[in-house]
Parts: C-alpha cells; structure tokens; sequence
C-alpha cells in the first residue's frame, strides 16, 4: 500500500510539458553570419619578388607564395612603387575565405 501511495504522489508531482518540447523540435537552429568577406591573402609570383602590404615587407620564397591576413581597412599592397588593389573582383575567393593574387609581371624580368 505504501509503494502505490508513492507511486500516486510521484505521479501528481511529475509534470512533463509536451507543447514545450515539441515547439523546441520545431524551432530553427540560429544563423551565424560573419561580417568579415576576406579571411587573407595569397600572394604568388616569382620566388625573390617583393611587395608590400600593412606597412611591411615581403619576399616571395622558394615555394613561390605568401600568405597574410587579410586587415579591413587596407584595401590596397605595393610593387615595385605601384599601388595595386586587393579587392579587385577577378581574382576568387577560395574555400577557406582567402583571395588569390598574382604579382604582375616585373618591369625589370627583361632586361
């Protein structure tokens, strides 16, 4: 008799909301959105070339590329003392968010 007066008491205090687990089921995972467009850049070309971007230097190596992140506000890297754009819409962004770039061929490569 004790055991089933246990049971009842459980039962009346056991309350389980349904409409509340199945209004979660049906609810839309979030969204997450990145304001960022361009993660970084990878910058190619002949092994010895130099540009420069944010201020700094760079030297391409032997495996022929450079990778640097990408800062917002610097729209823009320098070659041989000519402005050049990064975000100049032909070159594509890969899986991982970085853009590609190619070094223009250099003025001095003739002589």
């Amino acid at each position: 008799m004790i055991i089933l007066a246990a049971a009842l008491t459980l039962g009346i205090n056991l309350e389980i909301d349904l409409g509340a687990l199945i209004s979660r089921h049906n609810r839309r995972a979030p969204v997450a959105t990145c304001g960022i467009k361009t993660v970084g850049y990878r910058i190619s070309g002949d092994p010895g070339r130099e540009f420069r971007y944010a201020g700094e230097n760079f030297t391409i190596p032997a495996e022929g590329y450079v990778e640097v992140i990408s800062l917002p506000k610097l729209t823009t890297y320098t070659v041989e003392g000519k402005t050049l754009p990064l975000e100049d819409g032909v070159s594509p962004l890969d899986a991982f968010s970085f853009r590609w770039i190619t070094l223009p061929a250099s003025a001095s490569k003739g002589e």
